[in-house]
């Protein structure tokens, strides 16, 4: 019997998004014998290489103006009414019209998916035994949950990472349908030890069995050598709110008397504001690239050319950082803050961890803390950095471990 697996994204493998998924991928077309990825980018026409049993279908998610009136049907739903007695007895929250409006879009996006599934299940044969496999905890795993609900038979999974996980990280403080989702997909797979128990306390689910942790990963690297010569600052992320670069300048420009040179790579919507912020506070002492969105290999290759000092993440929020895991892939200590599941991979053994929400003048005496450290002490760091990345964040071992799990 031939396995195939139906993978849903929101971008990959078109446009530059969730470069993770391009190691993912190679482990994923080895453990099945197709690989069909769904993807919700209906614009892009650059598509990354993939493995040959892969292919490529996009559905279009958006929801449209007359979309938005359809949804309303969503209020004579069953699930609907049950998910607002979720919010008020379970989750102990107020119900606000931003909750209602969300709960019915989501169920709307979350119908289509599942005529998707149940219409992928019914063209295959019984010869093709298949994985459907939500790489975000949003929408598409509402689907696949209602398809699973619907043909118990369905074996449909999802992963849950930082922003689908955590109330907080929403605007309205509410994800919708979680309680609903991990009760009928067969396993969500939380990449982090805190997500699961976020999931415990805060989704309260009754099977807590169906949660697992299933890390994510990144390839083997060399480590770097200690840079003598220059003290390099590296962070990666998007420029937008959450990643909060805007204080790594706020707290370079307190450095007065030592060089340093900050290399950021990723854009986003405020990337023209902070580039102005460190052009006007920013002293001369510090130089500063910002490199923009560069393909994932070029990030690495950067890394092992430029042989980076520090790298720095200074999140509201987050899963467990990839960035991360490929900084410290190269023996790169991390300066990080203390959100989400980032304390499972930093640590004042490779690096530090900082409040979540830190005084500027305390990331700079820690940037500096790092900049005076004896050469014994860097090497340590750096050799503590790998080893985690070895220990835990290697994608040979944990996607193989993931694929055996799936196919259990």
């Amino acid at each position: 019997m031939k396995n195939q697996l139906i993978l849903f994204t929101s971008d990959f493998p078109f446009g530059t998004g969730e470069t993770f998924l391009e190691t993912e991928i190679i482990y994923l077309s080895k453990g099945f014998d197709e690989v069909k990825i769904i993807t919700q980018n209906t614009s892009s026409n650059f598509c990354r290489s993939l493995p040959e049993n892969c292919i490529v279908e996009r559905i279009n998610l958006t929801v449209s103006r007359s979309d938005k009136f359809k949804a309303l049907l969503g209020l004579f739903n069953p699930l609907f009414w049950v998910e607002r007695k979720i919010i008020k007895t379970i989750y102990g929250l107020s119900l606000t019209k931003e909750m209602v409006r969300t709960m019915l879009i989501s169920l709307y996006r979350g119908k289509k998916v599942k005529s998707i599934v149940l219409d992928l299940k019914e063209t295959k044969t019984q010869s093709i035994k298949q994985f459907f496999y939500s790489y975000w905890c949003d929408d598409v795993a509402l689907g696949l949950a209602l398809a699973q609900n619907e043909k118990n038979t369905l074996n449909c999974f999802s992963r849950i990472h930082g922003w689908d996980v955590y109330f907080e990280a929403s605007s309205i403080d509410y994800l919708p349908f979680r309680h609903y989702i991990s009760e009928n997909l067969k396993t969500i797979y939380s990449i982090s030890e805190k997500g699961k128990a976020y999931v415990r306390d805060h989704w309260k689910i009754l099977n807590q069995e169906k949660i697992k942790v299933a890390r994510l990963g990144v390839p083997k690297q060399n480590p770097v050598e200690i840079n003598k010569d220059h003290f390099i600052l590296v962070s990666c992320s998007n420029v937008i709110p959450l990643k909060r670069v805007d204080l790594i300048v706020r707290a370079l420009s307190e450095i007065k008397d030592h060089k340093i040179n900050w290399v950021h790579f990723g854009d986003g919507p405020q990337l023209t504001e902070v580039q102005q912020l460190a052009l006007e506070i920013l002293p001369e002492n510090i130089t500063f690239d910002f490199k923009g969105r560069v393909p994932n290999k070029e990030v690495l290759s950067w890394y092992a050319e430029n042989n980076p000092s520090l790298f720095i993440n200074v999140s509201t929020t987050e899963g467990i950082p990839v960035s991360i895991m490929e900084a410290m892939s190269f023996g790169i200590p991390v300066i990080a803050t203390d959100v989400g599941g980032t304390s499972e991979i930093v640590n004042y053994g490779n690096g530090m961890l900082i409040p979540e929400n830190p005084e500027i003048s305390l990331i700079s005496n820690i940037i500096l803390q790092f900049y005076n450290l004896s050469n014994e002490t860097r090497i340590k760091l750096k050799r503590d950095a790998y080893l985690t990345w070895e220990n835990n964040f290697n994608a040979e071992k944990n996607y193989n471990t993931f694929l055996m799990n799936i196919n259990h």
